[in-house]
């Protein structure tokens, strides 16, 4: 586990550098709109995320973990570090394209490893600490990146990604343990997994918000007068958020339940998007940012925790990249709708955007799963191997 959270550190710095100065670098560098930048970034990401259930599949048809961690890492590596040497706006998207695609095959690896090594009881508190310990470390590596940015420019971000990926290859080659699962059984039909595909739907829907306000708060603190280094500042307040709080919040979820843990979360997460809306300075963005991460802190490991506790044994990387599919290319698509709504109606229409998504997954997943435990309980019987 310690290997894995130190893994996790590692890919934290590189994927929240892309969060905050993705689209800051196109609009900048490239000359592309804010609505340009958001579709470049949603497009990288849900290409990653429609790859993951043949990643997850794949890696429990094999039995293995720590090559698909490898390959993710080193076969993306060139096309990250290739992006300051290209010019275009149209080629540096399709190369963090490619990129992030291939990363991908890493991420669904890494979610089930988690689960693989962590008891049923306490993997709330497993996935909370590999994502306190990745935060953490992403702190330093903002910071760092906010000084690069200040003094060397956007493009010099992707030479520090790559100096971070060579780490991350290292360590999965001579840290990371190759521990060998037991293959997955027969392929189960979509019928079959309709309790995850309800799960994903009700939970993603926020995303489509989130993943507007996610992309688009670096951009928007430089708009209300931050400088590169003072927008690390705001992506900072969020990862030390998640690193103080990630571990006692994970543990939350396995005493609170992974249900009402997700529905105190996203309570959280409104609260945080009224905060954005109503933003006239950029340090306003700060508490926004530590709200926002104190609800993620909470509802992140209540989804996966969920996702895997009705997954077969050998079948958790396929039924987390089956989750990961919905949830994430919701969440990677929606700096599309999120950037038009921002055109449209400036950036409050874009945080409006964004609470009325979150508020509609809350009221989504209160009303199928929360009027009773024991329809919880249904549910799950319904998918343990045993039943069938």
């Amino acid at each position: 586990m310690i290997v894995l959270s130190i893994y996790q550190l590692l890919s934290n710095n590189r994927s929240s550098l892309f969060t905050v100065y993705f689209v800051l670098f196109v609009v900048q560098n490239d000359h592309a709109t804010i609505a340009e930048g958001l579709a470049a970034f949603s497009a990288a990401y849900v290409s990653a995320s429609l790859i993951s259930p043949f990643a997850g599949r794949l890696s429990d048809k094999m039995g293995q973990r720590r090559s698909f961690l490898l390959f993710g890492e080193v076969v993306s590596l060139p096309f990250f570090i290739s992006i300051p040497f290209v010019r275009g706006f149209l080629l540096v998207s399709l190369l963090f394209l490619v990129a992030e695609t291939i990363l991908s095959f890493g991420q669904t690896a890494l979610q089930a490893f988690v689960a693989d090594i962590t008891p049923t009881a306490s993997r709330g508190r497993g996935y909370g600490f590999v994502n306190a310990v990745g935060s953490a470390g992403a702190v330093a590596g903002t910071l760092g990146a906010g000084f690069v940015a200040l003094f060397f420019g956007l493009a010099a971000i992707f030479y520090m990604v790559g100096f971070l990926m060579l780490g991350t290859i290292l360590l999965v080659l001579f840290a990371v343990p190759d521990q060998r699962i037991a293959k997955g059984d027969r392929r189960r039909s979509i019928r079959e997994m309709k309790g995850v595909a309800v799960f994903s739907i009700a939970t993603s829907i926020r995303t489509l918000g989130t993943g507007a306000v996610t992309a688009f708060f670096g951009t928007y603190a430089a708009i209300l007068g931050a400088n590169n280094f003072e927008v690390s500042l705001v992506a900072i307040a969020g990862l030390g958020t998640t690193a103080l709080l990630g571990t006692p919040l994970g543990r939350t979820v396995d005493s609170f339940g992974e249900i009402r843990s997700y529905l105190f979360g996203t309570i959280v997460v409104v609260f945080s998007l009224i905060v954005y809306a109503l933003a006239s300075v950029w340090f306003v963005l700060v508490p926004a940012r530590i709200t926002y991460a104190s609800g993620f802190a909470l509802l992140s490991p209540a989804m996966l925790s969920w996702v895997t506790k009705i997954a077969p044994e050998n079948r958790k990387a396929e039924y987390l990249g089956f989750f990961a599919m919905i949830n994430s290319t919701l969440w990677s698509f929606g700096p599309v709708p999120g950037g038009i709504m921002e055109s449209a109606y400036g950036t409050l229409g874009l945080f409006l955007f964004g609470i009325a998504t979150t508020l509609i997954s809350l009221v989504s997943v209160y009303m199928i799963y929360s009027r009773s435990h024991a329809k919880e309980k249904t549910v799950l019987e319904s998918f343990d191997p045993k039943h069938h």
